[in-house]
């Protein structure tokens, strides 16, 4: 494996993450939120009586890879191409979640990787115009979690060990549920270690939308490429879901460093008895990285 992907695991642990990104409570992120409304920053005291400046989907103008400024207009009209006034299709949220309760657009933290940025606008699937057009739901909270380029899920690294690339261990439930600022209630895996890296939530602004910064996930045995996907309203799981890449541009990311180290990928869109086209993001290149885009029909 990539010497870079295994520095990088032991870097954050999730206490240290958690003083930093899971400090600010969601009822002044939203006040927050509602507060910059036009776009522009706001600035909040956080539970430790700092002050700290959220820009909740705004990603930065520039990042390392060479992003262009121009991508988050260009997230938008992805978005604006694939107006859908359709259900997001329920799918398993898979054995290794946790409630991680940390607001933060940029999840990537150290993983090495080919940057991504991701915008997912969440709509009201039975409130649509008469030309299609469904309403946005704002104020909703959208989490996301991935494998790292490597194959590991943060939380389960041990599992994964010395086994061959395959799937991180871990049960579907520790028999726990989620007890956070934005989750309440939702069954949930014990971690086997303190890392958060790939895992965060966002709060969609007036427009329905939540922007993040990632990595491309990579790959492990037995399962298509993916992104784990949680829609919360008011605390309540409202949509747990499954997002997906075309096999042509997974193919591309993983030709390059740090992904080409790894061989043997074994299952693809085709083969995996998850997948459902319906997950299917529209994504294109930005420079070195890359946009996607998709819309989530939840029933508001």
């Amino acid at each position: 494996m990539d010497q870079d992907v295994l520095a990088s695991r032991a870097a954050v642990s999730r206490r240290r993450l958690l003083a930093v990104g899971g400090s600010i409570g969601i009822g002044t992120l939203l006040a927050a939120c509602g507060d910059s409304a036009d776009g522009g920053s706001a600035t909040v005291t956080t539970n430790e009586g700092t002050t700290a400046t959220i820009e909740p989907t705004t990603p930065a103008a520039t990042t390392s890879s060479g992003t262009s400024a121009g991508a988050s207009n260009d997230l938008v009209a992805l978005l604006d191409e694939a107006n859908t006034c359709s259900l997001a299709k329920e799918q398993t949220q898979g054995p290794y979640w946790f409630d991680v309760d940390s607001i933060r657009s940029d999840i990537t933290e150290d993983r090495p990787g080919t940057e991504l940025q991701l915008a997912l606008r969440v709509v009201d699937a039975g409130n649509c115009d008469a030309d299609g057009t469904p309403a946005t739901v704002d104020n909703a909270v959208v989490e996301i979690w991935h494998c790292d380029a490597g194959g590991s899920y943060s939380g389960f690294e041990s599992g994964s060990s010395g086994q061959g690339g395959g799937p991180p261990g871990g049960g579907e439930s520790g028999g726990t549920t989620s007890d956070g600022e934005y989750s309440e209630g939702v069954q949930e895996a014990t971690p086997t270690d303190d890392s958060t890296y790939l895992r965060g939530a966002q709060v969609t602004d007036k427009d329905g939308i939540a922007k993040f910064t990632t990595i491309y996930p990579g790959w492990y045995r037995g399962r298509t490429v993916h992104i784990h996907l949680k829609v919360h309203v008011n605390k309540k799981n409202v949509l747990t879901t499954q997002l997906y890449f075309d096999e042509e541009l997974n193919s591309k990311v993983f030709d390059t460093a740090p992904y080409s180290s790894r061989t043997g990928r074994d299952t693809f869109n085709d083969g995996d008895s998850i997948y459902d086209a319906s997950g299917l993001v529209t994504a294109k290149a930005d420079g070195d990285a890359y946009i996607a885009a998709i819309n989530l029909g939840i029933d508001a």
